[in-house]
């Protein structure tokens, strides 16, 4: 029976564990990598890769392969590296490593995050305690390295705090430094949500760049996280760097489990439903991924399925950049469709929510999206689906309680002109703020808005946006499956214009033909009007 170590991203205690009945825990061999990272030459690579799709435990591998300090060649019998002889001999055990997560370095303020990034780096240093009585280092060297082990150091010094440990570290092995850099992204991620992106990128920026940047003590620089920051924010003037994320083919099978790791552990009885809920990841051009968090809890839980992945973390991020101009793909995405977005080679941090592009991009980079066959953005599998449907829910939960929207619609359906416009109007004076209201494009704000709303009676209607009909393309139209019991609707959206020009554009262009010919009897047209947080309603 296999023994599963739910969350151990620890390679070597994987590795040296072993249960009461004399087994290690699971290990998917990952361990060509290495050869893959000695053959590239990049001096610095990025991996951006969803969370928990084995960024860590990769480093970890590379942590104990290179490290000079200590011998760990048994960790890495029967693994398919040992098998080349020559990379064991020529590289193994051969390097000093510097590994620096930044994984608990999600702060409310940027005052936190200095005295946290000094706890860090307090930390990594003494991971090398030994090169303050290296007799190696003169007097100056170990004077100028002693504050930062007992995080007696100013913010200043940050700029080459990294840079002068790899110093440190070549004078006293003879040899450059491999550093390894986790979840680079999480503290800048922290203060985009809380409002102080701007001046926590300077002292990451100045770091990063110092020791990634012609540093004749480096050996090789690989850094995870999971979105793209654009150089030029981050990595400005690294230009030994390449970017290897999940549009790559390089490094794509080390991330996630492949088909054929996933047909050596699973029974077949389960293979079609692990694929519906947890594959649908393309790597590359066309590498199928499972997503390895949910696939080991579903395997260590006895084929129990359940969204694991989407629980492991608030996706706060995602929450926030959500705003109802998006809500029109949002639909579309959990009716199973795909959305035709540009894939950006970076994520510009600064603008996420009036970037509705960057918003997809980040969602695609963060593992919730995929790419279908056509190169369109679609949800992946049942998990992801389960997630979209619940964010939705939760966004309108922002917007009123279920009791006022259900309220809303069913005024709608009755035609109470008042009383759609009064409950429309609570929920968005109570519930949208003066940033949602400096959104570009807003009508597609307000057309969104509602658009999500009408999910709510998707059961009895089909809900469609933009399609032609008559002569044009109406805004949104309610199509009921029972067109007998239930009237049809079609729904004009104005900004900042009059709702009599929304009703005329409905009748001038005959938007209701389509209904019509739907076997619609009762049909009602609506023209919302908006202004800011004003609306106004009219029925035809």
């Amino acid at each position: 029976m296999m023994r599963f170590s739910i969350g151990t991203d620890d390679f070597k205690k994987i590795r040296t564990t072993v249960t009461p009945d004399g087994q290690h825990p699971f290990y998917v061999d990952k361990s060509l990598f290495i050869e893959d990272l000695l053959n590239d030459t990049s001096e610095v690579i990025v991996l951006p890769r969803p969370k928990r799709f084995g960024k860590t435990l990769n480093l970890s591998m590379l942590k104990y392969f290179f490290d000079i300090t200590e011998n760990n060649t048994d960790l890495f019998i029967g693994l398919k590296i040992a098998e080349h002889k020559n990379i064991m001999d020529e590289w193994q055990g051969k390097f000093p490593v510097v590994f620096i997560s930044f994984k608990s370095l999600k702060c409310e303020s940027f005052e936190k995050l200095e005295k946290a990034l000094k706890v860090t780096l307090s930390n990594c240093y003494r991971e090398h305690k030994y090169l303050l009585t290296s007799e190696k280092l003169d007097e100056l060297d170990r004077e100028k390295i002693r504050p930062y082990f007992s995080k007696n150091f100013e913010e200043s010094d940050f700029t080459y705090i990294l840079k002068d440990l790899t110093e440190m570290l070549q004078k006293h092995h003879g040899k450059e430094t491999v550093v390894l850099i986790d979840e680079y992204d999480t503290p800048l991620q922290e203060a985009y949500l809380r409002g102080f992106y701007e001046t926590a990128i300077t002292p990451l920026r100045n770091m990063l760049g110092e020791v990634l940047k012609g540093n004749n003590y480096l050996f090789k620089g690989v850094v995870t996280g999971i979105t793209r920051i654009a150089r030029e924010s981050l990595f400005s003037g690294v230009n030994n760097l390449n970017v290897y994320d999940i549009t790559s083919n390089q490094f794509a099978q080390y991330f996630g489990f492949t088909e054929q790791e996933i047909k050596s552990i699973c029974d077949p009885a389960h293979l079609d439903d692990l694929k519906s809920w947890y594959n649908g990841y393309t790597f590359g051009d066309d590498l199928i991924i499972y997503n390895p968090w949910s696939v080991l809890n579903f395997l260590s839980r006895k084929y129990k399925f359940a969204p694991y992945w989407i629980n492991t973390s608030s996706n706060d991020l995602i929450r926030e950049m959500l705003t109802a101009d998006k809500l029109e793909n949002t639909k579309s995405l959990i009716e199973g469709h795909s959305i035709d977005i540009e894939i950006e080679p970076f994520t510009v941090m600064d603008n996420l929510k009036g970037n509705n592009t960057a918003f997809w991009n980040l969602l695609f980079m963060s593992g919730f999206l995929t790419l279908d066959a056509d190169k369109r953005m679609c949800i992946p599998n049942k998990e992801i689906h389960y997630f979209f449907e619940k964010v939705v829910m939760e966004w309108f939960g922002r917007v009123g309680n279920q009791k006022i929207i259900q309220d809303f619609l069913r005024s709608l359906l009755m035609g109470q002109v008042d009383s759609i416009q009064y409950y429309l109007q609570l929920m968005i004076t109570d519930s949208f703020g003066i940033r949602d209201m400096n959104i570009p494009a807003r009508e597609s704000f307000y057309h969104g808005f509602l658009l999500g709303l009408m999910l709510g009676l998707r059961e009895r209607y089909e809900i469609k946006s933009n399609h032609e009909s008559g002569k044009g393309y109406y805004d949104i139209a309610l199509f009921p499956n029972d067109p007998i019991k239930d009237v049809g609707i079609v729904i004009e959206v104005k900004f900042k214009k009059s709702v009599e020009a929304a009703l005329q554009q409905i009748e001038k262009q005959d938007y209701a033909a389509a209904l019509k010919s739907r076997g619609c009897k009762n049909i009602l047209a609506y023209g919302f009007a908006f202004d800011g947080k004003d609306v106004e309603v009219r029925l035809s």
